[in-house]
């Protein structure tokens, strides 16, 4: 039955994201099952730097906003070429294009992924976050199926979209073990000449952090414990705002350096030769990057908060307070010196549950009702 059921996987986001990396592990978890899948990638040059992938299918417009109109008559065009069974949106914020869907194949289902609802509830004096909500992300309430990636998120999600109308799941997030693994751990100088040759070196240590920039991230504590250990470098992947930078000009920090548009090969090494991932956030709806350094080796610590705790707790030491800079400063210091602060059986079943196979596993598990 499941090799005869076609899914069409829509994601806005290039492959090299964690949205788009996550639309091509889902079509190769469906594919492991049995199931023929496609991704359908939206391009707008803000998300796309490089254009469109060379493989599956792609439609494209100069911004998110144009394409809120303009993506839906090649859309529908599409659906009514392919006729997929099934329609997997890998985010909410591209629920515009659910009625469409709905509209061309009355009996498609429809399945969207939910990781978070912070776009929806974090900012309700923001009029633009107001208006992205009503147009691109409410259409999806009262959608056919939802699956989540944690039970934190399922939980949010039900308060802001509602119960699904069929069946829902929490499905989880995997991590790629082909990228993301362990390796003989090199030794100090090593690890001090790799970080040498990226321009860090002269410090007893690298503490590494790996996300946005925005207020849920907490970087004033990820600043603060650096702050509070000038002979540790504090290493941290992703974009910088201005707003973040003249803060961080003003203090004064020797030991802070940023890195971004790090390829996986390149991030999977900054994992590797680090001595710690500090992982302050305030709200996740999974919490990947910790997870990924355990994979490769490197000890984490995070805030015991949201998907953080739901994943973690058990597995690495988690703060109560995610402002504690000096309890993090603790723990990373006694890494330095030498302490162990893995659970290593928890660790094994935490990459053995993240896992793309076992991902496979519950997520064709789920989709096979959904066919039905």
């Amino acid at each position: 039955m499941a090799g005869k059921k076609k899914v069409l996987i829509v994601c806005d986001k290039n492959p090299c994201t964690s949205f788009g990396r996550l639309a091509s592990d889902v079509s190769a978890a469906l594919q492991m099952s049995g199931y023929s899948t496609r991704v359908l990638w939206l391009v707008v040059p803000s998300s796309f730097p490089k254009g469109a992938p060379g493989e599956d299918y792609a439609i494209s417009a100069r911004n998110l906003c144009v394409g809120f109109y303009s993506f839906r008559a090649p859309f529908k065009d599409l659906l009514g070429r392919e006729k997929p069974d099934i329609v997997f949106l890998i985010r909410p914020e591209i629920g515009f294009l659910a009625p469409v869907a709905r509209e061309t194949l009355p009996t498609v289902r429809m399945v969207v992924m939910v990781h978070d609802t912070f776009a929806e509830t974090l900012y309700p004096k923001s009029l633009k976050f107001w208006l992205f909500k009503k147009l691109f992300a409410d259409p999806v309430k009262g959608t056919d199926h939802f699956v989540y990636v944690s039970e934190y998120t399922r939980q949010a999600a039900e308060r802001y979209y509602g119960k699904p109308r069929v069946s829902s799941a929490v499905v989880g997030n995997p991590i790629r073990n082909n990228v993301f693994y362990r390796k003989e751990r090199r030794t100090s100088d090593q690890r001090m000449l790799f970080w040498k040759e990226h321009g860090v070196s002269g410090f007893r240590g690298v503490c590494l952090n790996i996300s946005l920039d925005e207020p849920r991230k907490n970087l004033k504590t990820f600043f603060e414990v650096a702050r509070l250990n000038p002979d540790v470098a504090f290493v941290r992947v992703g974009r910088l705002r201005a707003s973040t930078r003249k803060k961080l000009d003003a203090m004064g920090l020797k030991n802070v350096f940023h890195f971004c548009g790090i390829p996986d090969e390149l991030l999977v090494d900054f994992y590797r030769n680090a001595d710690l991932m500090l992982y302050p956030s305030f709200l996740e709806g999974f919490g990947l990057p910790p997870i990924e350094a355990i994979a490769c080796g490197t000890p984490a610590i995070a805030a015991e908060t949201s998907g953080l705790a739901e994943n973690l707790k058990g597995v690495v030491p988690l703060l109560k307070n995610p402002d504690d800079a000096e309890g993090f400063s603790q723990i990373l210091r006694s890494v330095l010196d030498g302490e162990t602060i893995v659970d290593e059986r928890a660790a094994q079943e935490l990459l053995e549950r993240c896992s793309l196979k076992t991902f496979s596993k519950r997520l064709s598990d789920f989709m096979n009702t959904v066919a039905g």
